[in-house]
């Protein structure tokens, strides 16, 4: 296909969850053979084998990296087990504070990908000097906690292939231990020859984009082995491939054809996005509004749950007995996303049963003066006493009153979004949705938007909560990713033929960049005035639009092109504006400087010279290219987006 570049070997797609992390992968020559043959790899803890492991990672005294999902969640509860059995036991000396094993002294982080969303309405965080808390309220950059956790799954997957794929210099098999405590690995062999992909939200902003990047390259994976998806395109590259209608009148199952159009959710833990798409006559498929959701994910319900909880003991209390007793906490939060799933299939007037709840009541009794039946009172009193039972360790909800109160927000939420979607003109007609990622299997999830949209088929497809991490692979096989390298190398896409199947994508804002005119009295805000070196009267700041929102991007064919003059400088700075509105100048509120291209200049003569930058739009990131007018030396610019 290119005389330039091949494709990678090797694909792995570490999709990065807010809840739940994992990776898929394959080989090229099985991908060829045939492009769904996509391995996942299985988690285990004690009590199940899953597809993904939890988004937690822990961290020693020393701020080192100890463990990753299953391992951390085991290694932490076994922590707050022995804090728990030293409480209170005068045998143990007070220099075992400063114990290894002290559970205070340790770094417990989960569900922290969310710290990196904001919507534009929202301050504008500065990502590069953001820490996170740990459960223990201490505090440790977002970079090194993202960039550890990115760095295990990446030598955990490296650490697979040396384990089960044979070297040719020796016709052995390298042996490598698969177990998630010794995931770290020494640099592997096939480094040079996989091509990482990282999954992240399509309505993430292209600061949190260029983060997640960073702490990847970070992590020990190359820039140029590095690309992102878009989680829900990821999802519908690969639903465009399964076979998902029947025809009533044939026994046959069939994938989309040209002219079908379906809408993708992908309801993950932190965000739920939405894309819409149709299939193109090469089979590609071609964006039909920008990608538009909210945090609405699944985490908003447990963020509901845990706030029942401070109603009826008090935040304070349930703080108390988070910090003196993390491991009946952590098994509070297993028990919860159990009974998570299974919310909808059950009778609504039956209950469910929460238990590790003894030492909260015990708690609550200490703070009301150990009255006996104090949460029953305390329920009583919240006129809850027939929606919710307690008898120690256990809690018991009624289904209906559960759902009402901790389901019911978010799921409302959600679909609302999708009744102001489909009053788009570009996606009124679309009949088929497709419910993906892991809150999609939400049985009242999946009951409420078949409610309000009657006449639409809802379908969770058989690799839904699969389908973001195996579409990713699809796209890191993808031609676009040749053309991509192409043009990060100066070189021209003048064939597009040779570059089949690319999604064409749209714009989710207008994007373009300060420009400076002859000041006009009358026209020009005062604001803007100033007068230049050369005695001119000019008016700064205007925003000149490169983009407009919604606008379809084409791979190769949206390239925005800018001249300008250097002089004694080697580094030139391009500021890049984003807006969510048609706006005249760049001081307008809803429009924000969201990075510059930065051009290094290799040659420092003190002549004013000639530069054109080109700024790709139509990929999953922007990409910025510079020319020598002079020399025509072209080489690739940085947009620096963590300012």
């Amino acid at each position: 296909m290119d005389e330039h570049f091949s494709p990678w070997p090797v694909v792995c797609a570490i999709d990065f969850g807010t809840t739940y992390s994992g990776y898929a992968y394959s080989m090229r020559p099985d991908y060829e053979r045939h492009p769904l043959n996509i391995e996942s790899y299985q988690w285990h803890s004690k009590e199940m084998t899953t597809l993904k492991t939890p988004t937690t990672i822990l961290f020693d005294k020393a701020g080192n990296f100890h463990s990753f999902g299953y391992e951390a969640e085991k290694k932490y509860a076994e922590l707050a087990e022995r804090a728990q059995e030293e409480e209170g036991d005068e045998s143990v000396d007070s220099d075992d504070e400063n114990d290894e094993d002290n559970i205070a002294e340790w770094l417990y982080f989960r569900r922290f990908k969310m710290k990196l969303y904001r919507d534009y309405l929202m301050p504008k965080p500065k990502l590069k000097f953001l820490k996170l808390s740990a459960e223990n309220g201490k505090k440790l950059s977002a970079f090194k906690v993202f960039s550890e956790a990115i760095k295990f799954l990446k030598n955990h997957f490296e650490g697979l292939l040396k384990k089960s794929t044979l070297t040719e210099d020796d016709g052995h098999s390298n042996r490598f231990s698969s177990s998630e405590e010794n995931a770290e690995s020494s640099e592997s062999p096939w480094s040079d020859d996989i091509l990482w992909v990282l999954t992240v939200p399509a309505i993430w902003s292209d600061q949190a984009k260029q983060f997640m990047r960073e702490a990847a390259i970070q992590a020990g994976i190359k820039d140029d082995n590095l690309v992102l998806a878009l989680e829900p395109e990821s999802a519908a590259l690969l639903c465009k491939q399964l076979a998902l209608i029947k025809r009533t009148d044939d026994i046959s199952v069939r994938t989309f054809k040209p002219g079908n159009k379906f809408m993708v959710v992908d309801c993950g833990g932190g965000t739920v996005d939405v894309t819409a798409y149709s299939v193109k006559d090469d089979q590609s498929l071609r964006e039909l509004h920008c990608a538009s959701g909210n945090n609405v994910g699944g985490t908003n319900v447990d963020d509901l749950f845990f706030k029942l909880l401070n109603e009826i003991f008090g935040e304070n209390i349930v703080n108390e007995f988070k910090n003196n007793s993390p491991s009946d906490w952590l098994e509070i939060w297993r028990g919860f996303e159990v009974n998570k799933r299974n919310i909808g299939y059950n009778n609504p007037d039956e209950f469910i049963t929460f238990s590790q709840f003894g030492m909260l009541f015990e708690e609550f009794k200490k703070a009301n003066k150990s009255r006996e039946n104090s949460v029953k009172i305390r329920l009583q009193e919240m006129e809850l006493n027939k929606k919710i039972k307690c008898r120690d360790p256990k809690l018991r909800i009624k289904e209906s009153y559960f759902t009402d109160t901790v389901f019911a927000g978010p799921i409302k939420d959600i679909v609302k979004h999708l009744k102001n979607l489909f009053t788009e003109k570009d996606v009124e007609d679309i009949d088929i949705i497709l419910l993906v990622g892991g809150f999609s299997e939400c049985p009242m999830l999946q009951k409420e938007i078949q409610k309000e949209f009657p006449n639409k088929a809802i379908v969770n497809p058989r690799e839904g909560s699969t389908a973001v991490k195996k579409g990713a692979v699809l796209f890191g096989h993808s031609a676009e990713i040749i053309a991509r390298k192409r043009i990060e190398q100066g070189h021209q896409l003048d064939n597009f033929s040779e570059f089949p199947n690319c999604v064409v994508r749209r714009s989710r804002a207008y994007y373009g960049v300060a420009a400076d005119l002859p000041f006009v009295d009358g026209e020009h805000p005062l604001v803007c005035k100033y007068t230049n070196e050369e005695g001119k009267t000019i008016c700064s700041g205007i925003f000149d639009c490169l983009i407009k929102r919604n606008q379809e991007l084409e791979i190769g064919k949206t390239i925005i092109e800018k001249t300008f003059r250097s002089f004694n400088s080697s580094l030139i700075s391009v500021e890049i504006y984003r807006s969510d509105k048609e706006v005249q100048y760049c001081h307008e509120e809803g429009c924000e400087k969201i990075g510059h291209i930065l051009v290094s200049v290799s040659d420092d003569s003190r002549d004013k010279r000639l530069f054109k930058f080109k700024l790709h739009f139509g990929f999953t990131e922007k990409i910025a290219t510079a020319i020598d007018l002079k020399t025509q030396e072209s080489w690739k610019a940085k947009l620096d987006c963590l300012l």
